[in-house]
């Protein structure tokens, strides 16, 4: 649904805080916005605002090729600036006073000095200005995802290649641990080790040294392969229907392996007994407590006995598991290093920075050097930040940095902002997707620390999107839900308030019944459930486009209502795939035979 126009202030539940926006030029401030309450419109009415007053926060005159406006993709660039353009002129027209009439009318031609992106594209800015002081390449090129990826599957391809000839143990246990359980998307564990390799150049600017304990782990497995075939010789003596040996069947398959094993090699292969025991672990944990009633187990063997050591086996199973996977990830970190070491020198030798590079190189420039630090501090009179939950750690350095009133702080977490430079607005609810290192625990923190630092809260949650019904229908959803723990990174949740009025005659929410819930012994099943919905949905579409009359907001003219076409419609799914069923082919197929036409975004299948 589209935005409808916003309600006068008067009508609003949470009209202070949106004037607070407008008018309190002279504070910094933190808006907590949710979905659809105008995060935008308010950042560019501040804008503007800032842009007609009479001085900035440093006490000069608005200059708007010292406004920064961080966005969170181009697109949005482009749409802010566009926004604040037609706000300008209409602020302009409105003005009664030459001055601010003047002082707009600077705005808007010199609108392109502005510095309206990216975060990316910022720091770029940034360097390029100051290139021998970053100790970088002057001339150099900045690389999108796909040029880094490229680069970067370079350095894997010479690594790995090396080091499967090598073999060193760290790798070698990696590879078995992968091997002994295939990916539900296919990936080899080779590709596995490569998209791991990934993330930690992704992490890269987290350089210290991971901590690896002793442990011998010969010794520990070991240890662990006794306990597990005394273990399995006593589940042997069980019946096959008892329900305490069909809970021991994996232990007792894996006892088994391992000797004919040791007898057809003449060894004891520790990587891949290591990667079967976690395995094994796997199959206990999921494992339901109902090992059968009786006191025997078999003759002269207690139940109680078989199931301590089966208990005792799971617990020196997990501690060993633990040991192993932390002494294992700490080994593969040390040789995937190399591969980032590559990585890095393959840029350096064609003047690449990506997309971290450009932020930690900012970062270091800014941190490090005190004249750098203050001459932007400078240079800058206000920065406006969008989407604020999706900053990472690297990204608030950089901006709170260039908003701090003491220029030889070099400590952003010890940050003091300007009154009124810094105006930072996002919704800490979709920091979840953790896109791009985005973390709601580092918002949290962020968050007490600039309300300790003087910034204020507004928290918005008028929303002007979505019918009053609707929204009703999620706060009952979700308010239960959400409860603010700053500890385990969970955000409050923040009502939806208002909302436009429902169209007369139509409703704003259909909960559409499964038709065929019941399986084959009368009870409802998961799989009878799918597999009746894509039926129902084409059918339940096809009659709301063809035959339900209702009408929704026309996209092309806000304002104006038209009947419901196909392209106004989207089926969204959870997930395309299903332990490697295409789970969108039944819906197409059911549209396919209404004849409607339809687009699939991201699915697998070849439509």
């Amino acid at each position: 649904m589209t935005a409808g126009p916003e309600p006068a202030d008067g009508q609003t539940t949470d009209a202070a805080g949106r004037e607070r926006i407008r008018t309190s030029l002279g504070e910094s401030l933190l808006v907590e916005a949710a979905a659809g309450t105008g995060k935008t419109t308010v950042l560019v009415q501040r804008l503007v605002a800032a842009l007609g007053a009479e001085t900035g926060p440093d006490g000069r005159p608005p200059d708007a090729s010292r406004v920064v406006a961080v966005t969170f993709t181009r697109k949005a660039a482009g749409e802010l600036k566009l926004r604040l353009r037609l706000e300008l002129d209409r602020a302009r027209g409105a003005a009664t006073d030459d001055a601010v009439r003047a002082r707009l009318d600077d705005a808007i031609s010199r609108l392109e000095e502005a510095h309206i992106g990216t975060i990316h594209s910022f720091c770029a800015e940034i360097l390029r200005q100051r290139p021998v002081e970053a100790a970088i390449d002057p001339a150099f090129q900045e690389m999108d995802d796909g040029e880094s990826a490229a680069l970067y599957e370079r350095a894997f391809q010479g690594w790995i290649e090396g080091k499967l000839e090598e073999m060193p143990e760290a790798l070698a246990r990696g590879l078995a641990r992968l091997a002994a359980k295939p990916r539900f998307d296919g990936a080899s564990p080779v590709e596995q080790l490569r998209r791991a390799g990934r993330d930690l150049a992704d992490w890269r600017d987290f350089d210290a040294e991971w901590r690896r304990d002793p442990f011998q782990r010969d010794l520990a497995l070991n240890t662990l392969v006794d306990r597990l075939g005394a273990l399995a010789e006593m589940a042997k003596q069980g019946v096959p229907r008892d329900p305490l040996h069909q809970a021991l069947e994996p232990v007792v398959q894996l006892a088994t392996w391992i000797e004919r094993s040791e007898e057809a090699s003449g060894r004891r292969d520790f990587d891949e007994i290591e990667a079967l025991l976690v395995e094994l672990l796997r199959d206990l944990r999921r494992q339901k407590a109902r090992f059968g009633r009786s006191v025997d187990y078999a003759p002269g063997l207690r139940r109680r006995d078989v199931i301590e050591a089966r208990d005792g086996l799971l617990e020196e199973l997990e501690d060993v598991v633990r040991r192993a996977d932390a002494d294992l990830a700490a080994g593969l970190r040390q040789e995937l290093r190399q591969v980032i070491d590559d990585y890095e020198a393959l840029k350096r030798g064609t003047g690449r920075l990506d997309f971290l590079d450009l932020l930690v190189r900012c970062r270091d420039l800014l941190r490090d050097r005190a004249d750098v630090r203050a001459y932007f501090q400078e240079r800058f009179s206000v920065l406006f930040v969008d989407e604020f939950q999706d900053t990472d750690p690297l990204q608030a350095e950089i901006l709170l940095l260039l908003s701090a009133d003491d220029p030889g702080e070099s400590d952003w977490m010890r940050v003091r902002p300007v009154p009124g430079k810094l105006f930072l607005v996002g919704d800490p609810k979709q920091s979840i997707y953790r896109f791009r290192r985005a973390d709601v625990v580092l918002y949290q923190r962020l968050k007490a620390r600039l309300a300790a630092a003087g910034a204020g809260l507004v928290q918005l949650g008028r929303s002007f999107r979505a019918t009053a019904p609707l929204q009703d229908a999620v706060n009952a959803a979700f308010a239960g839900a959400f409860a603010e723990d700053t500890g385990a990174g969970q955000p409050d949740y923040v009502a939806l308030e208002g909302g436009r009025d429902p169209e007369p005659g139509q409703p704003s929410l259909v909960a559409l019944p499964v038709p065929e819930p019941f399986g084959y012994w009368g009870r409802p099943t998961g799989r009878q459930i799918e597999a009746s919905l894509p039926e129902a949905a084409a059918a339940y579409l096809d009659w709301m486009v063809r035959e339900s009359g209702w009408t929704v907001d026309d996209p092309e003219n806000p304002g104006s209502r038209v009947p419901i076409r196909w392209r106004h419609v989207c089926i969204l799914f959870r997930r395309f795939q299903s332990f490697g069923r295409d789970v969108s082919d039944p819906y197409l197929r059911e549209l396919e035979a209404r004849e409607v036409p339809h687009l699939l975004v991201g699915g697998r299948s070849l439509h």
